[in-house]
């Protein structure tokens, strides 16, 4: 596969917007709370609320095994590979994620796992911990301008990328004061918890993609009323069906409504 196709496929990581779940509560609650009984507390330097939320979803993203096959083929703590990777490729989203990804993945191994260099086999080649923390903002940086770059304007991610990378250090921080409550998320939601949990999820998935169906449904309906175009009939009949199966109470009646009373075959005679 390539790793175009492996970006697409997972971007619904991306899920900021989904701060009811019970986990990401729990998350961003603990943040919250380390982050009033610090030094650091939340807009202390400047409207920071954002980066709370931003840690709070990347501390669950991490916590699932799918989120690791995702990232992997973009991972490295050599600099060379990453702008290699950078380079290999055009396309802004592409990058921006790769910067992303990286950015991420130093400040929780810096911050929550500390286990960048346990992973090195000959002490020599080891990183100090200031290396690791100028990395990651320079990455934090590159992935708040190309996330510009994409839409064109400022935005509310490159905003929170940014901050990330101004004030690292002290998020850093904030994150290895939440290491405990994480872990004990972990543990927690490995059990029964957890997998109601993924059910939760399922449904909000489930729901949003019934909302789709439905917008596009009334849309080709509506169309179809207005100029009873023969060609949006099969599409319109496919949708219908799609949204019986989802809900057995949607009530849709195709031939009725495409032929009246006497349904098709009372169209034939009449043809």
């Amino acid at each position: 596969m390539k790793k175009e196709d492996h970006v697409d496929n997972c971007f619904y990581f991306d899920i900021s917007k989904q701060e009811r779940d019970s986990a990401i509560r729990y998350l961003l609650g603990a943040i919250i709370k380390v982050r009033s009984d610090s030094r650091f507390p939340s807009n202390y330097y400047t409207y920071d609320e954002d980066v709370n939320v931003y840690l709070a979803h990347l501390l669950f993203a991490v916590s699932l095994p799918e989120y690791h096959e995702m990232a992997e083929p973009y991972l490295s703590t050599e600099t060379s590979d990453v702008l290699r990777w950078v380079r290999a490729t055009e396309d802004k989203t592409i990058r921006y994620f790769i910067f992303k990804v990286n950015a991420d993945h130093l400040l929780m191994h810096t911050a929550v796992f500390d286990d960048l260099n346990r992973k090195v086999r000959k002490k020599i080649f080891s990183r100090p911990p200031r290396h690791h923390q100028e990395v990651a903002k320079l990455y934090y940086e590159q992935a708040a301008t190309y996330h510009k770059r994409i839409y064109r304007k400022r935005t509310g991610v490159g905003d929170v990328l940014g901050k990330l990378a101004q004030y690292f250090d002290q998020y850093q921080e904030v994150l290895k004061r939440v290491r405990r409550e994480y872990f004990h998320f972990v543990t927690s939601f490995k059990d029964q918890a957890f997998n109601q949990f993924l059910g939760e999820i399922r449904n909000y998935e489930n729901g949003f993609l019934k909302k789709s169906k439905m917008d596009r449904f009334l849309d080709l309906y509506g169309r179809w009323l207005e100029t009873k175009n023969p060609f949006l009939v099969r599409e319109i009949r496919e949708i219908a069906g799609e949204l019986q199966a989802m809900d057995p109470q949607f009530r849709f009646n195709p031939d009725k409504e495409f032929y009246g009373d006497g349904g098709f075959q009372n169209e034939k005679k009449c043809a």
